[in-house]
């Protein structure tokens, strides 16, 4: 073992029990207050959460992933929020906050491993990323969020591998013993493609930053072994997922979604990247991620002495960059994917804190609790304010919602649509849409001007029968004009509750 790596300390099975309890009540506590849209505190529900929960009713109810409910994010995600939802019978908020608290615990279990290796406190590290991750959760239940398992597991493997000496397959092996890691890595880089593909950008800086090293050491045998394993790990992790599609005949339909209006999307927006970097929370923060990775990078080189690791975690903090500025849309959960290597920059830290001031650990452990405590008080105020004010929102739009639904016939509710509400909508009548393009209709032609011309089509050869739009709001971007003149001439009012009116299509002549 390397002399500046501190021994690791023995645990008992109750020690780990406990350690493990420790970090399922740190994961609740946490969830309770931060994941705003699910908690049952009163969940605030969310825009996007919204979209998700509409998303995996349907396909629990047999709906196709794409082809008969569409998003253009991943189809793992498409799949974690049908899970829940299989079980319960749809649009249930408990079950997908157990599912966040469950992979928020094995997250910081995770981290827990990796602060023990390191030589410090597993608490402190497990806190230090709940409280960098506090600020741009967003409520929770997106991407980032379920990748963030996937990115910490990858670097996990990745640095057991340094820890055991045999990082660079120097041994007489010839680098074999590198193919199960570095299939693990893949499996892992492949889990968060298949949540969306920018979320693969860490890890995936990571795996290049060593395969890097590989080559300028030529241990081309190892690199060798390495590649064949991370791509035999992509291998694995996709084909189920492949299978999955296939069976709803929608993989074609997933590429469209997933990658190619993906990508159209996020050339959509007008924000400048430097005016963000430079002048806004976002950039700002993404930047403190990134300092705190590079920092813990330096810190992992001088305690250890090992330069493949510490090179990662850099080109691994500028992957993170690089995933939250690649889209011109600049939501703080954006920067979600570059907390695990902010926190394990935190863990190198301490651990090398810890061994230049032996005497003074108290006072080390001391600071980064206070700091942790303060920057999750503080957070945790503010999306509890905002919590509380979109849970009395969502109260007040339900019982309109629900008045409007009612009028709807039993028989025509698989024609029904909401058009161009808010998908909170569906989440309060429990209803489900007839068009799989179901919420920001005109946002999501901004991106692909094809989306609304196949909704036009759908309205002119089979129609939805009950439509629910606002009431004398104005919009941005405003109704497509040829959705304008169908809603306007082919449509009659029926009710309006609050800021929505209901519609009911008119018998043909």
């Amino acid at each position: 073992m390397d002399k500046t790596t501190p021994p690791a300390r023995s645990r008992s099975l109750s020690q780990r029990g406990c350690e493990a309890l420790a970090a399922l009540a740190m994961a609740v506590v946490f969830s309770l207050i931060f994941f705003t849209c699910n908690t049952p505190l009163g969940p605030a529900v969310g825009s996007d959460n919204a979209m998700y929960l509409t998303m995996g009713t349907a396909i629990a109810k047999g709906f196709a992933p794409y082809r008969d409910i569409f998003d253009h994010k991943g189809p793992l995600l498409f799949i974690l929020q049908t899970i829940p939802q299989l079980f319960t019978g749809g649009y249930s908020t408990l079950s997908v906050f157990a599912q966040e608290v469950l992979f928020l615990w094995a997250s910081l279990l995770i981290l827990g491993r990796i602060a023990r290796r390191a030589g410090t406190l597993p608490v402190l590290v497990q806190l230090a990323y709940l409280a960098i991750l506090s600020p741009v959760l967003d409520g929770g239940n997106l991407t980032e969020e379920y990748a963030n398992l996937f990115t910490l597991l990858g670097l996990d493997t990745m640095l057991a591998v340094f820890d055991k000496g045999d990082g660079l397959g120097a041994d007489q092996s010839g680098g074999r013993t590198l193919l199960l890691p570095a299939g693990l890595m893949g499996v892992m880089a492949t889990l968060a493609f298949m949540t969306r593909a920018n979320n693969m950008l860490p890890l995936c800086a990571c795996v290049g930053a060593l395969a890097l090293c590989l080559l300028v050491c030529r241990r081309f045998s190892a690199l060798s072994w390495c590649a064949g394993g991370f791509m035999l790990g992509c291998a694995i992790a996709a084909l189920p997922i492949a299978l999955w599609l296939h069976h709803y005949g929608a993989i074609g339909d997933a590429i469209y979604g997933a990658i190619t209006h993906n990508m159209m999307y996020a050339e959509t927006g007008s924000s400048s990247r430097v005016q963000m970097l430079l002048f806004h929370f976002y950039g700002h923060y993404a930047i403190f991620m990134a300092a705190l990775s590079c920092l813990g990078a330096a810190a992992y080189a001088i305690r250890t002495r090992r330069i493949p690791p510490a090179l990662a975690m850099v080109l691994g903090a500028a992957g993170g960059g690089l995933s939250g500025f690649i889209s011109h849309k600049f939501y703080n959960h954006y920067l979600m994917v570059s907390v695990p290597l902010a926190a394990l920059g935190a863990a190198q830290i301490l651990a090398l804190l810890e061994n230049w001031l032996r005497s003074r650990k108290a006072l080390v452990y001391g600071v980064c609790t206070m700091l942790c405590a303060a920057m999750l008080i503080h957070t945790g105020m503010r999306v509890n304010a905002l919590r509380e004010g979109d849970y009395a929102a969502m109260q007040a739009l339900t019982p309109d919602a629900v008045a409007l639904y009612e009028q709807v016939p039993e028989e025509d509710r698989d024609r029904f649509l909401a058009y161009r509400v808010e998908p909170k909508w569906y989440v309060a009548t429990e209803a489900l849409p007839c068009i799989r393009f179901y919420f920001l209709q005109e946002i999501l032609a901004d991106a692909d001007p094809a989306v609304m011309d196949e909704i036009v089509d759908r309205f002119e050869t089979e129609p939805p029968l009950w439509v629910v739009i606002f009431y004398n709001r104005p919009f941005s971007p405003p109704y497509d004009a040829r959705m304008q003149e169908i809603l306007d001439t082919r449509y009659e009012f029926i009710d309006a509750r609050g800021e929505y009116q209901l519609l009911r299509y008119k018998e043909e002549p």
